[in-house]
């Protein structure tokens, strides 16, 4: 990073509230810990290199790169191995929890290194851009940014042409300072990437990101409006966009000195300026449509396996404010119960940073509003729901609203009530059916009793034995469920890259506000 990025950082953190600052110190301590510590937390391996893939606005997006150590079978049809040394890998496109303000894929490594070996794939885990120094949509972007350089298999943009080369040179090196291998290890002297097997999994806000990949969002300027036009709001917004708009042309030759963050009507901080070079990249203009960037269904030969862990649907309502009552008793109308309001607590207050209220309804920062038929059809999703959590409301409306949409699938609650799958055999409702009957991938659902928001992740001296229990069920599922999407055949009708409408991953860091419907800026 240029030294004028380092002194624009610096320059936007301290004109931050001091209650900001210490948290923002402290929750982004965990991002410089050293990749060594995985041999810890992580013994069994393999463990990450990183690569820094270029992406829009001149940054670089961290990815965490897990090579498997060997080919696994994962009984797709195709052959994993070639007589030309050539291994075809599959794809796990990984990305970390943390409410868009904390966070690592460190975290995600003990997972990452478990799909790795038992797919024998190459999991990407994304260090994506968080709160306070970036903004919504920045997270999406650069998912967006790393899953066009995995689908791009010609190696037609320098992104695609990176990660392909950096996988190819590690594992090049990595057979080099092997001293004994296997024999079929030691015929694999290419390793190409296969889309064909690619599976997206998300935590928490990572499973909000997982979800957006898969989703194609309509025009929804009328979502974004305010039913209380705020003129004060709208003045005040629109003077500090001129300001941007004037920092950034005029002071190109100086370090940038922002304004100070505004604070929302709420009392949460929610900053609008960000220094030039940290600036985010601002939401796509609300009146356009915002297509995802996976292939046509027409040309996927398999199913999309969708691994979300207890994800961030509905970002209306900041995490104090939702309803705390555990399942099932949330979904009781005769539940006559107060609730005493809690507190802000550390999402509460930082989440804004990332997300501001005006923004919060648009269907990339709750992907739960977007419509069922919006959806990617070849997407088998996997939906964890873990029994204390307090996205367990708002994640049991949107599974409702997915079976009205024909999304349907086995449900596991784990109590043992009648009907209860048990988690075994084939949990794709559309793994049996004909190829000219299948209207989507289904969704799969597993609720996780007693056990808490993110429990998958929590190293395993703090996991009684009933969350431990529950997680090795579940994460043997997540396999089970992966491989066995991969093994459905779906009709194509033209593969390849050559099908694919990518969008440039160049686009206008700013949008002139001529183009945003006035209301959408107010609030």
């Amino acid at each position: 990073m240029p030294l004028r990025d380092y002194l624009n950082s610096f320059s936007y953190f301290f004109k931050l509230p001091f209650h900001i600052q210490w948290r923002t110190f402290l929750i982004q301590l965990p991002r410089y810990v050293p990749l060594s510590i995985l041999h810890v937390t992580s013994p069994k391996g393999p463990h990450p290199f990183v690569i820094a893939l270029p992406s829009r606005k001149d940054t670089a997006i961290p990815l965490y790169v897990f090579v498997p150590p060997a080919p696994v079978g994962t009984g797709a049809e195709d052959e994993t191995l070639r007589n030309n040394g050539e291994w075809k890998v599959p794809v796990v496109l990984d990305f970390h929890g943390g409410g868009f303000i904390m966070g690592s894929p460190l975290e995600q490594a003990p997972y990452a290194a478990m799909m790795s070996r038992e797919l024998g794939a190459v999991v990407i885990s994304v260090s994506y851009r968080i709160g306070p120094f970036h903004q919504f949509p920045a997270a999406i972007h650069d998912a967006e940014d790393v899953l066009s350089a995995i689908l791009d298999t010609d190696g037609v943009s320098k992104q695609g042409q990176i990660l392909r080369t950096e996988i190819q040179r590690y594992h090049a090196m990595v057979r080099k300072q092997q001293k004994t291998t296997t024999a079929t290890t030691n015929n694999t002297s290419t390793i190409t990437l296969d889309p064909t097997r690619l599976s997206i999994s998300g935590f928490s806000a990572g499973g909000n990101i997982a979800l957006n990949m898969a989703l194609s969002v309509p025009p929804c300027s009328t979502i974004l409006t305010s039913p209380k036009p705020a003129r004060t709001s709208m003045a005040g917004i629109r003077q500090s966009m001129t300001a941007a708009r004037n920092s950034i042309t005029g002071i190109r030759s100086s370090v940038a000195s922002p304004p100070p963050p505004e604070a929302s009507p709420n009392g949460l901080m929610s900053p609008l300026i960000l220094p030039p070079s940290r600036a985010p990249t601002i939401l796509d203009d609300p009146s356009q449509p915002w297509p995802n960037l996976l292939p046509p269904v027409q040309s996927q030969p398999r199913m999309l396996p969708l691994l979300l862990f207890y994800p961030s649907l509905d970002a209306r309502l900041l995490p104090h404010e939702r309803p705390k009552k555990a399942m099932p008793n949330a979904l009781k109308g005769d539940d006559k119960e107060t609730q005493q309001p809690p507190r802000p607590g550390l999402f509460s207050i930082m989440g804004p940073t990332y997300l501001p209220k005006r923004l919060r309804a648009h269907p990339r920062a709750s992907p739960g509003l977007v419509d069922a038929n919006d959806v990617q059809k070849n997407a088998a999703i996997f939906l964890v729901l873990p029994e204390n959590d307090s996205l367990a409301v708002q994640s049991d409306v949107w599974v409702d609203k997915m079976n009205s949409s024909g999304w349907n699938g086995p449900v596991r609650f784990g109590d043992g009530r009648a009907g209860d799958w048990d988690g075994h055999g084939s949990g794709n409702s559309s793994a049996d059916l004909a190829n000219d009957e299948i209207e989507n991938g289904g969704l799969e659902v597993w609720h996780a009793p007693g056990c808490r928001h993110g429990w998958t992740q929590f190293p395993e001296t703090v996991l009684g034995k009933h969350e431990k229990g529950e997680r090795d069920l579940v994460f043997a599922r997540t396999l089970d469920f992966v491989k066995e999407s991969w093994k459905k055949e779906l009709p194509v009708e033209q593969l390849g890259s050559q099908s694919q409408e990518m969008r440039p991953l160049k686009i206008p860091a700013r949008m002139p506000t001529d183009h945003i419907p006035e209301r959408t800026l107010e609030g």
